[in-house]
Order: structure tokens, then C-alpha cells, then sequence
């Protein structure tokens, strides 16, 4: 008896990791619904099966692909790609604004409260709404350290992408064009206590809607499921890897079939359980191999005019000028010659008091 449950098991996890799930029917099922969500241990080939979704989306003539990654791994790992460093010198559009706000508490003595909740600004730029309008695939390496910065320059390219989207399919109900959005560390964006805030209630509209109202379909890219906030999980496909934290584990066994939830602490490298409802398949992403690499885009800045160099007659003429002009500012000036350059003071006329010694001594007496 306990041969033959062994063997039901081995033949159900045959059947699922040999199912008809290719990459390409993966990116096919995305663009069928809002997006996915991976999550799975460190080292367990998050980023690297993420490479291989997006080149397979890339492949797609009516997909653009936009990749929004705090970390450099996809600069250094993923390969062919125009790249968009922001947060540097050459492109900085999300700027602070406003001052640290000090508080005094009422109810405590001798207690002040300083918020230190910063708020962000977009800087609005030509140069980066003519990328986004271009439909090229795009991948931006945000160097901000500051999570709610980072969370700022994502809102603004998924509303810029959301409203172009939403007014060409409103032109042309015909339109066709999806875009793929992928999401590193997406605790960033759309995190546990990051959605609590409100700014995020139009963000929230955004990514609820994207789908239906603008063709755009996420790949969101975590370590903890706890991290993650449940609006969003709950919207998105799991695609799951090895997961071993207590709580992210708890969440997840609780989306899981009975006969999956022993696997998931057993997942090898690059396995992943597929939540789609139906048959819930194990995949495995095949190795990713790098090719190209990626160039980085940077704004034009305007061109300063190159001194031109002068010949030594063109020099000896302007010193000339210059001399002559200096002699002519000398001639104009008044001559002041009757008024001295000081101020004259009069002295009172000195007069000769007699030496003390022979004067006569007065006493007074009182």
C-alpha cells in the first residue's frame, strides 16, 4: 500500500515536470491575465528564470518589455539591451521636496516628533516620455537607496505607460500592443506597509486595471511573500521555487494543493510549481546563457560653443583695443585736481602755558 502511494507521487510529479509548459506558453498565459509573481529563496534562480521570461517576451512583435531593477544584476548578467542608469549626474528626475517637519507632542513632556516621511517630485522629462513612447524594450538600473524614491520613479513610468496605453486603445479598440512590465524587488512599489501610504491609492487604480484598460501585465520578482502586499499576490500568478522561511512558507502552503505542499521545501535549482489553477505544473526553466550587452542611454546635454583659438596678430590686435579703449576711459574721466584726496581738519591755535615749576602753587582749602 505505501509502495503504491509512492508510486501515485512519483508519477504526479512525472506528469508535472514533464507537462506541455514550455517558456513561450508561459509568456502566451501572461498576456492572458494580469502577470506573475516569483518568489523563492535566495540562490534558487529568481533573476535568471525572470532573464528568460523577458527575452522569450522580447521575441514578441506586439510586446515591449520595460524592466525596473534596483539591483545591477540584469546591467551585468542579462545581456543586449538599451540601459537607463537613473538617480545619476546624467539623469536624476525624482528630487526632493519639502523640509524635515518638526513637531512638539502635546501629551509628553519634553518629547518632539520629527517626520521624516520625505516626499518626491518628478522632474518632468522629454527625454524619458520619448523612450517610453518609443516601445523599445527599456531597462532602467534605478540607483536610489531610498525605498519611497524608487517607488516614485515606478509610479511615474507605469502611469505614463498606463495613460498612453489606455488612449490608444480608446482611439483604436483594434489595438494590439501589450507591455510587459517587470518588477525586481518588487516589496519596493508595492510592499507590505508601502501600499498603506497614500500615494499609493492611484498606483493601486493603475496595476488593478492595467489589463483590461491598458494591455500591460506585470512580472513581479521577490524573496518573502510576507513582503509582498496581499492586494497584489493576491492578483498575480504564483510561480514559486524553493521556499524554507516560516511565514512566507505558512502563506504559500496555504495556496498550495495537498500534494504540492511537501514539495516546495524540496524544489532543486530552477524547478518551479506554477499556480494556474488547472493543473498547477512543475517547470524547469532551462539555463540562461547570456548574449550582447547591454548600451546605456544617456539625455543630450546642450553643446557649449568651443572658444575659438586666436592667431598671434588676432591677439596682439585685441590687446591693442583693449589698450586703446582703457586710454580713452583715462581721457573721459574729471580732473579733480582743486579737491584733495583727504579731508582737511583744523587744529585750535597752540599756546604756551608756563612750566609748571615756576608757577605759583594754590591750595584750597575746604
Amino acid at each position: 500500500m505505501v509502495i503504491e502511494i509512492s508510486q501515485q507521487k512519483d508519477k504526479q510529479q512525472n506528469e508535472r515536470l514533464h507537462s506541455s509548459f514550455t517558456v513561450s506558453e508561459l509568456i502566451r498565459d501572461v498576456k492572458e491575465h494580469l502577470g506573475l509573481i516569483i518568489v523563492a529563496e535566495a540562490g534558487h534562480g529568481k533573476s535568471f528564470t525572470a532573464f528568460t521570461l523577458a527575452k522569450q517576451a522580447m521575441q514578441d512583435k506586439d510586446m515591449t518589455v520595460i524592466i525596473l531593477s534596483p539591483s545591477t544584476i540584469w546591467r551585468r548578467k542579462f545581456g543586449a539591451i538599451n540601459c537607463v542608469k537613473v538617480g545619476t549626474t546624467a539623469f536624476n528626475p525624482i528630487i526632493p521636496s519639502g523640509e524635515t517637519e518638526v513637531e512638539v507632542v502635546p501629551f509628553m513632556r519634553e518629547a518632539i516628533h520629527v517626520n521624516l516621511d520625505k516626499k518626491w517630485s518628478y522632474v518632468k522629462s522629454a527625454w524619458l516620455e520619448g523612450l517610453l513612447r518609443s516601445k523599445q524594450h527599456l531597462l532602467f538600473e534605478i540607483k536610489y537607496r531610498n525605498g519611497r524614491r524608487i517607488k516614485a520613479f515606478e509610479s511615474v513610468v507605469l502611469q505614463f505607460v498606463y495613460e498612453m496605453q489606455e488612449k490608444q486603445i480608446d482611439a483604436n479598440p483594434e489595438y494590439s500592443h501589450h507591455y510587459l512590465i517587470i518588477l525586481e524587488e518588487i516589496q519596493n512599489s508595492f510592499g507590505t506597509y508601502a501600499m498603506n501610504s497614500d500615494d499609493s491609492l492611484d498606483l493601486m487604480t493603475i496595476f488593478t486595471q492595467s489589463r483590461s484598460d491598458a494591455n500591460i501585465h506585470y512580472i513581479g520578482i521577490g524573496q518573502r511573500l510576507n513582503d509582498i502586499s496581499t492586494k497584489v499576490i493576491e492578483r498575480l500568478r504564483p510561480f514559486i521555487g524553493l521556499t524554507l522561511g516560516e511565514n512566507s512558507l505558512r502563506k504559500i502552503k496555504s495556496q498550495l494543493p495537498e500534494d504540492l505542499k511537501d514539495r516546495v521545501q524540496q524544489l532543486p535549482k530552477r524547478h518551479w510549481l506554477y499556480l494556474d489553477g488547472k493543473a498547477n505544473p512543475e517547470i524547469v526553466i532551462p539555463e540562461y546563457r547570456k548574449e550582447g550587452k547591454p548600451t546605456q542611454l544617456k539625455p543630450k546635454l546642450p553643446e557649449q560653443p568651443k572658444p575659438q583659438k586666436l592667431s598671434l596678430g588676432q591677439r596682439l590686435n585685441k590687446w591693442l583695443h583693449g589698450a586703446k579703449e582703457r586710454k580713452q576711459k583715462i581721457s573721459r574721466e574729471p580732473e579733480n585736481e582743486d579737491k584733495p584726496d583727504f579731508e582737511k581738519v583744523e587744529f585750535p591755535e597752540e599756546k604756551d602755558y608756563p612750566d609748571s615749576s615756576d608757577s605759583d602753587i594754590i591750595e584750597f582749602g575746604l
